[in-house]
């Protein structure tokens, strides 16, 4: 079911939220690719959509107490939760190395954060990430690395848990979502590629309808 397109110079990006097992293909095919395990499924999965096409996935997992990092960051996720931190976890992201991957990237992400944040309370976002990917998720959001690395037995492979301040998510739309045609840094982060902020009561809305909350 679309939740919201957008027209840009690369063609159209339309992003849905999936029912299960939508979407398996490119997710075994892309961790498959790296010799990776598929981790198991999440609470909400979202699809981006070029030009008709599915690019890009992600899920979401609401904290019921257990989450999949909790298997290989036990202590870390402990601590967490003992700041009193409402968690959500972020996971299977595949994506079509032939799409426009900011652009896509930063349209999933901003739909899975304002579903968290709005409709679970969550406060802090965590994710298992390659040691590979750590720079990425660094310089592109300001993800944060918590704890050594460690093997992500779900999936098979090395990982290093890194965890995000939906507040703080919050802010950086605030500031910089939308201005992707006016920023001359916008290939620094991410947030310059999201929604605009005045987008966003028409994104809780359609998010309200399709996953039936209040918005």
């Amino acid at each position: 079911m679309e939740l919201v397109s957008r027209d840009t110079e690369f063609g159209r990006i339309e992003i849905r939220a999936l029912m299960e097992g939508t979407g398996h293909a490119l997710l075994e095919r892309r961790y498959a690719s790296r010799g990776y395990r598929l981790s198991r499924s999440a609470d909400v999965t979202l699809g981006a959509y070029w030009e008709g096409r599915l690019v890009a996935t992600l899920g979401l997992r609401r904290d019921g107490g257990n989450l999949a990092a909790d298997q290989s960051f036990p202590g870390e996720m402990t601590g967490m939760r003992q700041q009193g931190w409402q968690l959500c976890e972020f996971t299977r992201l595949a994506a079509d190395p032939e799409g426009p991957s900011k652009l896509v990237l930063a349209s999933l992400f901003h739909l899975a954060y304002l579903h968290a944040a709005h409709h679970w309370g969550a406060e802090f976002l965590v994710i298992e990430v390659n040691p590979r990917h750590t720079a990425f998720y660094r310089r592109m959001l300001d993800f944060q690395p918590h704890g050594e690395q460690r093997m992500h037995r779900s999936v098979g492979a090395p990982a290093v848990l890194m965890s995000l301040s939906l507040n703080y998510v919050e802010g950086k739309v605030r500031k910089h979502g939308g201005s992707l045609n006016d920023d001359e840094n916008r290939s620094r982060t991410l947030y310059p590629y999201a929604f605009s902020p005045k987008d966003e009561p028409t994104l809780l809305s359609k998010l309200a309808d399709v996953y039936g909350y209040d918005a």
